[in-house]
């Protein structure tokens, strides 16, 4: 079993304004001669963001692409956030509003939403905005390899969605606080530390989550009270194929055949 990572969160709450991004970090002290682990948790952006930081997200995933080259796209799914689990996803409406109008953006039926390229949006670095309440909503970039059994996640996938999210985060926050991160990290580069466990959200209740490694079932430790995992995203010991098994409350067997 993997050993529990330490969770060095740095705490960007109380350094950032009401106008910018809820903290992805807290910093904690290691447990005695503990190794200092990063846990990433809860990365996602409690508000929608301009039309350019969510660009940012898109021109990575196509840089990135290597990651995850059975991915045909990155689509951008909105979630109740953890203090808000009853808001209502219901007759949602998004849209990017620009100088003069609006351009909207369908939402499919997980909530989900494809980034277009518009060079007005681009220009203008229109909002995107809700029919609702966004304090209640996040986001989060999915990346979905063909061919992946159901109930399986590819680890090259939350990689690449590491690093889209990440681009957003980056693309909205000041130098300093850029800075200061990667001080903390002691690179650049959020989602390649070694240490890094990258907190991924899933839409039901997990029993458990398991790293495929050969014959081996590594058991990862769950967050959100079960209703995430925590992926090593950072460790470069696992190749971008490595598959993680997920079983659910609601059922008995993970990783059933592929769709």
């Amino acid at each position: 079993m993997l050993r529990p990572p330490v969770h060095l969160r740095l705490a960007l709450a109380a350094l950032f304004t009401s106008t910018l991004l809820a903290a992805p970090w807290a910093l904690a002290e290691p447990e005695p001669g503990a190794p200092r682990e990063v846990v990433v948790k809860d990365i996602r952006a409690p508000e929608l963001k301009t039309y350019r930081a969510m660009l940012a997200g898109l021109d990575t995933f196509e840089d990135e692409h290597a990651l995850a080259p059975a991915a045909p796209e990155v689509r951008f799914r909105l979630r109740a956030k953890s203090g808000n689990p009853d808001a209502d996803l219901d007759d949602l409406k998004l849209r990017i509003a620009l100088n003069e109008g609006s351009i909207p953006l369908p939402l499919a039926a997980d909530h989900s939403f494809v980034l277009p390229r518009n060079e007005q949006a681009r220009k203008e670095n229109g909002d995107l905005l809700l029919n609702k309440h966004e304090g209640a909503y996040r986001w989060q970039a999915d990346v979905f390899s063909a061919g992946v059994p159901t109930n399986m996640r590819r680890l090259g996938d939350l990689r690449l969605e590491c690093r889209v999210e990440v681009a957003v985060i980056k693309a909205e926050v000041p130098f300093w606080v850029r800075a200061l991160v990667n001080s903390i990290l002691l690179t650049s580069d959020w989602c390649g530390v070694e240490k890094v466990h990258f907190s991924t959200n899933v839409p039901r209740k997990l029993k458990a989550a398991w790293l495929i490694q050969g014959e081996k079932r590594i058991a990862l430790e769950l967050s959100d009270f079960g209703m995430g995992y925590e992926a090593p995203a950072g460790d470069k010991a696992y190749p971008d194929d490595t598959l993680i098994a997920l079983e659910y409350a609601d059922e008995s067997k993970p990783g059933a055949d592929a769709p």
